[in-house]
């Protein structure tokens, strides 16, 4: 056994018993709240993916609804537009054109789908992003039952990160011009 000289200091075999356990308990929360923040990454991903599919299909499936006149794709004469709706405010009876498309967000393949919404015959157009991370290989708007086309369908994937959301809405516009 080695005896320490005048004035040396060490830990005694009480104290390393002590410090020993406090070191691993303070490991063992460090490793807990390591391991959650990585989870709640995950879940955030998840989480702003559903948002996304939900936005884009509340917004569609709210115009589609009061559209008096729906035109859906194919149509020619307009490239790259998703869907468009036009209907008549019965309180101000001032006309409403909407139109949506899939814009790309720049590199990479995912897109945000744009809301351009005109009041009134030759109103400035007023255009809002409502929904990011789009997948517009999968987002779609066709005809459920052509060709009575009475219900559409809107297929949306939103992606972020690893986390991957889809959803379809059925809806039913008022009773008018189909296209």
């Amino acid at each position: 056994m080695k005896y320490f000289k005048h004035g040396q200091k060490g830990f005694t075999l009480i104290e390393l018993l002590v410090a020993i356990p406090i070191a691993a308990l303070v490991m063992l929360a460090t490793g807990g709240v390591i391991l959650q923040v990585i989870q709640s990454g995950r879940a955030t991903s998840q989480m702003t993916a559903i948002r996304q599919v939900q936005n884009a299909g509340r917004w569609i499936s709210q115009d589609g609804l009061q559209s008096e006149s729906t035109c859906i794709p194919p149509f020619g004469d307009c490239p790259g537009i998703l869907c468009r709706f036009v209907w008549t405010d019965p309180d101000t009876v001032l006309l409403h054109s909407v139109v949506y498309r899939l814009v790309p967000m720049g590199s990479g393949s995912l897109q945000k789908l744009e809301r351009e919404e005109t009041i009134g015959v030759g109103g400035a157009p007023l255009t809002r992003i409502v929904a990011y991370n789009l997948d517009g290989a999968v987002c779609s708007v066709a005809w459920k039952n052509p060709p009575a086309n009475s219900t559409f369908v809107l297929t949306v994937r939103a992606t972020v990160g690893l986390k991957t959301e889809n959803r379809e809405y059925e809806v039913t516009p008022r009773p008018g011009q189909r296209e």
